[in-house]
């Protein structure tokens, strides 16, 4: 049986591989206006901004693609060689655009590779964040499962905030024009000292329990076709908010402060602080989910998050003092943060450990190519579409309610299993015993 301290270990390794995914993704969208100047020089600002967040979700459309590949690796050699496989290449391809010369260098050439790395780092992101929750869910306890499972998305806040930080130090350090010419290539570059801590803590671990039971017994006879897509449609609807939400609140509300007239500083600093307040509340989701179930804890967030999302966009759209801004922001991400608690364990207990890597790596990649790289974009053509700065709030209200019909269903569905199968986990409160 694993102990509580071996546990908290390969949480910490899992964690750290999705803490290196989601600072490059935090990085590319705090200096998404910088990117768009170094390498979309010619084109009107909005215009350029719209150019870098369309490169941005380009990983987004690779992700699919990625858990293709590592989902079926993870189900057939191990959940470990996936994640050692994909941090390696998501630290690669951050180098790898830290080193990449800009388009005043080497001309279209510039943003062609920006789009490959980009798209690269996609394929990693296929299998860095489900393959990461699989593999600590089927290491915790039972009663702790909601509560570790979530300390994965807080690897992944970490990342935003860890982003943020070197942002916003820059920022402080140097002017425009340093910035422009080389400080953007920091950050990307100080991936590969992290990647190479989370390589070697997830290189002192090895399988899961629960893998190594599954693939030493025979395997159960397959399930009838409603079985098998009502839990993928089910993770599908599970994931929307917790796809928008994150990537909303957190990349894009920084630039959205920005067009605003807050400064590049102020702007990234107020991201910092919704996400210290986010990653307690992530935390304070898996805990309530162990107590008061996985369905309960969705369903109530996904309503609170559909109630404030029009009234916090339209109070950040008047202009307000920084101190209110601060406050707005802060609820704003409050909901997404606390849904994004429970929502990876949800994944894992809705798939059989057997196809676990393949079910729960493209049923949430897939959503994530559709909607995670074009939530950014969809709120700035919004913006520029409408000429309204309250519009983003739409899509945010929209994503809760897609959600909150899938944790109800997902309700009704615990309530009629009156005795899971031992492959799934109960997606009600467990037992400490």
């Amino acid at each position: 049986m694993t102990t509580s301290a071996e546990a908290r270990r390969t949480t910490l390794a899992a964690a750290v591989g999705n803490t290196v995914e989601t600072y490059d993704y935090a990085v590319y969208g705090f200096l998404s206006a910088v990117l768009a100047k170094v390498f979309f020089p010619a084109a009107s600002a909005g215009v350029g901004l719209l150019s870098s967040f369309a490169v941005f979700g380009s990983a987004f459309l690779a992700r699919p693609a990625g858990a293709l590949v590592f989902g079926p690796l993870a189900d057939r050699l191990g959940r470990r060689p996936a994640l050692v496989a994909s941090l390696l290449l998501m630290a690669g391809g951050s180098t790898l655009i830290g080193l990449l010369p800009s388009t005043g260098t080497i001309g279209i050439a510039a943003p062609i590779l920006l789009v490959l790395l980009r798209f690269a780092q996609g394929l990693a992101g296929g299998g860095e964040f489900t393959t990461a929750i699989i593999y600590v869910a089927e290491f915790a306890p039972p009663h702790r499962r909601g509560a570790l499972s979530s300390r994965v998305q807080v690897g992944s806040l970490a990342g935003f905030l860890l982003g943020a930080i070197v942002v916003l130090s820059l920022n402080a350090a140097l002017t425009p024009a340093q910035l422009l010419a080389w400080g953007w290539r920091v950050p990307f570059l100080l991936a590969f000292p992290i990647g190479g801590i989370g390589l070697y803590l997830r290189s002192r671990f090895g399988e899961t329990p629960e893998f190594l039971d599954a693939r030493n017994r025979p395997a159960a006879s397959g399930q009838g076709t409603d079985r098998q897509w009502s839990p993928v449609l089910l993770l599908v609807g599970v994931s929307v908010l917790h796809i928008v939400g994150i990537y909303l609140v957190y990349t894009y509300v920084q630039s959205y402060l920005i067009q605003l007239r807050l400064s590049a500083v102020a702007a990234t600093a107020v991201i910092a602080l919704a996400l210290l307040a986010g990653i307690f509340l992530v935390l304070a989701g898996g805990r309530a989910s162990d107590w008061r179930g996985r369905p309960k804890v969705l369903l109530a967030s996904s309503l609170a998050v559909l109630v404030v999302s029009y009234p916090m966009f339209a109070v950040l759209a008047s202009a307000p003092p920084l101190w209110l801004i601060i406050v707005c922001t802060v609820v704003l991400s409050a909901g997404p943060a606390f849904y994004s608690g429970v929502a990876p364990i949800t994944y894992v207990q809705l798939i059989p450990v057997r196809r676990r890597g393949r079910l729960v790596g493209i049923s949430y990649n897939v959503t994530v190519g559709v909607l995670g790289g074009s939530a950014v974009f969809i709120c700035q053509a919004l913006v520029e579409l409408t000429g309204d700065p309250r519009s983003p709030a739409y899509l945010l209200a929209a994503a809760a309610a897609v959600s909150a019909l899938a944790a109800f269903a997902l309700a009704r569905r615990a309530a009629r299993t009156a005795a899971p199968s031992p492959s799934a986990l109960p997606l009600t409160a467990e037992s400490s015993s």
